[in-house]
């Protein structure tokens, strides 16, 4: 067993410390990998569950209901600043909470959609919802490039496409000339660019359906969940298994997948960036 003899809870910013949270620490060695669910367990009768979050040279720090909490043998005092945090193997393929779904009855938007609730496609059917995935994220221990929100300015993309500025994950992918395009492809630092400086924590929403299909975000078809990535990576996995057990696989579109910019069609990117000029970027 590891022991750690301190625990710090951690500010708002995920880096001051607060103050002591307990003492006496034990964790199972092991190999642990970000996002997975810890029980450390002390001396007293403070148990704290919560998702692994971040690491640096003298310790970890687990996101608990209470907040970040710090797990280390250095002794910090109140204010101190501690970090910085590493964070690996993190992934997020979503809708930024807020984001605006199409349905039968107008749009909803995604953090209150429910399972079982019709969407709209981009192809004019109506679908159940199967579930909702939910990734909150601690900007202090995200991956700018992998993690921070890419925002599609409205019009973009097209006349009216997007309404409104869609806030998706670099990694999700719009449907845009036929390809799957990843929306971190498409950054050109104007129209369709990062979030410099996100909320200190912000939240992610994965609709799942049935197949792999194109739902309406903020009138771009946008992809639904598929299973190229893990649901367990995602903080509400355990409503998936009460609903559906272990899940099967979901096929994906049969579709060109564009990830990276190089991949990105030159002639898309002329037009988009076209589209840039005479302003769709939003100051």
């Amino acid at each position: 067993m590891a022991t750690y003899t301190y625990a710090y809870l951690l500010g708002s910013d995920g880096s001051t410390v607060r103050g002591e949270f307990g003492v006496n620490y034990y964790l199972a060695d092991g190999t642990y990998a970000i996002s997975d669910t810890l029980n450390p367990t002390s001396t007293s009768s403070t148990s704290i569950v919560g998702r692994l979050s971040g690491y640096s040279g003298d310790g970890f720090v687990i996101d608990t209901f209470v907040g970040p909490v710090f797990y280390t043998n250095t002794p910090y005092a109140t204010s101190d600043t501690v970090g910085p945090f590493a964070s690996e193997g993190t992934f997020t393929t979503c809708f930024l909470a807020g984001t605006h779904i199409a349905t039968p009855e107008g749009e909803r938007r995604v953090e209150d959609l429910a399972v079982g609730e019709l969407v709209l496609t981009a192809a004019g059917e109506t679908r159940p919802v199967r579930w909702i995935g939910r990734q909150s994220v601690m900007r202090m221990f995200a991956d700018p490039l992998a993690n921070y929100p890419i925002r599609v300015a409205a019009g973009a993309l097209s006349d009216n496409a997007p309404v409104r500025d869609l806030f998706v994950s670099p990694d999700h992918a719009l449907l845009i000339d036929g390809l799957l395009v990843q929306a971190g492809a498409l950054v050109n630092g104007t129209s369709i660019a990062r979030v410099e400086r996100p909320e200190e924590r912000f939240t992610y929403y994965h609709i799942e359906l049935e197949d792999h299909a194109l739902v309406l975000a903020e009138g771009v078809p946008a992809e639904t969940f598929v299973d190229n990535v893990t649901r367990r990576r995602f903080d509400n996995y355990a409503e998936f298994e009460e609903l559906h057990g272990a899940g099967a696989s979901v096929p994906e579109l049969d579709l060109p997948r564009v990830k990276s910019a190089r991949q990105l069609p030159a002639a898309l990117r002329a037009r988009l960036e076209a589209r840039a000029g005479r302003g769709a970027a939003v100051a």
